[in-house]
């Protein structure tokens, strides 16, 4: 959802070690030449790569790489290198917001808490400008993934809808998609049944990838049986669900429990990936009186753990950027709300990381502490998985092997943003409105 606001966004082993020694941590911005290696030394690790955490651990950095990763002792630093001591805080990947409006001027905010990649929900013309900005180095931002605008039916809600009445329609709306550069459509709440047939027909024959809410109309079972790669908010559950024909957070305050089994499992069977946005929805609820409100909050929040236990792929999105959460500070929230629903702290962190990067066909490019991965990284005073909490401090941000928010001397102390990097010592990423996978 979201409207396009003014900016464009939405809006309402060995070798000798002679490195150069910083103080725990620096207290200047850390810009050094693109080819001087980086060593964060002394860290416990939250790889997210599938092997447990581990303490007394380095990584090298050269470029926009990691390039080594093991014991402190056994660091392969070569000389020259810029030397970062850890003193056991917790290293881990950048952050992945699956569900972001993205603003020009919120693109900073993201990095300073620790969010390094997004998936950008509704595709305006100057996505595409922001995103050769960041490849170029010019503007400091996430690595940006983008989906089309969104395709509904009538009546209209945001700037950029593409509205498909007519089935027949259908391929000439998506074709313009595609000749814009988008390689992932999304899908709105009013398309009627017909026409979404027909998107889905017509996104299958060039490749695409359908993403987006469960229309109203089309409901779950269509949308699963269609191929629908994600399914945003539970849109589809609550018409499946809720023991009411309200829309809205008065939905879910009463479901169906009996139901839930069989829709986890035809979500898990045709492969599905959800993306909940626990805490804006949350957020939106908040009117309910107490009882109900506290009603609609635990039902979802049951439905997420059901999914999660039934081998259901999820993404943690905040759909920030329509100005009802912060777009960076609502990840914490998000996560908090996993953790709610009773999935580990580990599996939500997980999920925000190496399963986002999976969902985006990016597996092992980023979203892992790994050798040959992309250098998102973030430094953090205390392990997340122990405590969400200090997501909300980071001590240090990397973005593509360059400090954005700088590490400093004094633990939980975060720079203002006017004193982060220069936006432009920030090095390319690797992204495209019309790369690979599902393109966002």
């Amino acid at each position: 959802m979201g409207p396009v606001g003014p900016n464009g966004g939405a809006r309402a082993g060995g070798g000798r070690l002679l490195p150069v020694l910083l103080p725990l941590l620096v207290t200047t911005p850390v810009s050094p030449p693109a080819d001087t290696a980086i060593a964060i030394v002394d860290v416990r690790l939250l790889p997210m790569d599938g092997s447990p955490a581990r303490d007394g651990q380095s990584v090298l950095v050269e470029g926009d790489r990691i390039v080594w990763v093991g014991p402190t002792g056994s660091l392969p630093a070569p000389p020259g290198t810029v030397l970062v001591r850890g003193e056991g805080r917790t290293l881990m990947p950048g952050l992945v917001d699956m569900h972001v409006h993205l603003d020009r001027g919120d693109l900073d905010t993201y990095l300073a808490h620790g969010v390094t990649t997004v998936r950008n929900m509704w595709g305006f013309p100057d996505v595409r400008e922001m995103i050769r900005e960041i490849e170029s180095g010019e503007t400091a931002g996430p690595t940006i993934f983008t989906v089309s605008s969104g395709l509904d039916g009538t009546p209209p809600k945001w700037p950029l809808t593409q509205l498909v009445m007519d089935p027949a329609a259908a391929d000439s709306v998506v074709e313009e998609q595609w000749r814009a550069g988008y390689r992932t459509l999304k899908v709105y709440q009013d398309l009627r049944p017909a026409a979404y047939d027909s998107i889905v027909a017509a996104a299958g024959r060039r490749g695409m990838d359908l993403v987006g809410h469960v229309p109203h109309r089309v409901g779950l079972d269509r949308a699963l049986a269609a191929g629908q790669r994600s399914l945003e908010h539970l849109s589809g559950y609550v018409g499946v669900l809720s023991r009411s024909d309200s829309r809205g957070p008065a939905a879910w305050t009463g479901i169906h429990d009996e139901r839930l089994p069989a829709a986890v499992a035809a979500t898990a069977e045709a492969g599905a990936w959800v993306c909940p946005t626990l805490a804006i929805v949350s957020r939106m609820g908040r009117d309910l009186p107490t009882g109900r409100r506290e009603a609609f909050r635990v039902n979802r929040r049951r439905v997420v753990k059901a999914l999660h236990e039934g081998g259901v792929r999820l993404l943690v999105g905040t759909d920030s950027g329509i100005d009802v959460v912060d777009p960076g500070a609502s990840m914490l929230a998000e996560l908090e709300e996993f953790e709610a629903a009773g999935i580990p702290a580990i599996d939500a962190l997980r999920i925000a990381t190496a399963d986002a990067a999976e969902f985006l066909g990016s597996k092992g490019e980023f979203g892992v502490v790994a050798a040959g991965a992309r250098a998102d990284l973030l430094l953090l005073d205390e392990d997340p998985s122990r405590r969400l909490g200090t997501l909300a401090t980071p001590a240090g941000v990397m973005v593509r092997g360059r400090w954005f928010l700088e590490p400093l001397a004094s633990p939980r102390r975060a720079r203002p943003r006017e004193d982060l990097t220069p936006r432009g010592a920030v090095p390319p990423a690797r992204a495209s409105i019309a790369g690979g996978a599902p393109g966002r």
